[in-house]
């Protein structure tokens, strides 16, 4: 019985270590404009707001197959093939608030969350 308790309490511990211990959200892009956060840091090379062309530009270290816009109902508003590791998004594609972009890179299958704020 004292061991199902040690290893009960174990489990708990370690689990609910795991939650506590998530990767906060870093602010990849900050503008007056618009604001982009994600869980990622290494995912990118270079990430900006252009002001004079109102674009997000992103250049991440892997090829990105794919980009996806989520409007603000959480579904696929556009999904625009890139076949390339740099890529630049009209500010325009974007409604004011929260958005999310989906980058699928080249080989996988797995969608890496961005989250843009629109202001």
């Amino acid at each position: 019985m004292k061991n199902l308790l040690t290893t009960f309490a174990t489990i708990i511990f370690l689990a609910t270590s795991t939650f506590a211990t998530s990767t906060p959200d870093a602010e990849i892009v900050s503008s007056e404009n618009v604001t982009v956060t994600m869980e990622a840091k290494d995912f990118f090379q270079t990430a900006a707001f252009n002001t004079e062309s109102s674009t997000l530009d992103f250049t991440t270290v892997n090829e990105i197959s794919v980009i996806q816009i989520y409007g603000k109902d959480g579904k696929i508003a556009f999904q625009l093939p890139v076949m390339s590791n740099h890529v630049q998004i009209n500010k325009n594609l974007f409604s004011e608030g929260n958005q999310k972009l989906g980058f699928v890179l080249a080989g996988e299958s797995q969608v890496y969350f961005s989250d843009v704020t629109i202001k």
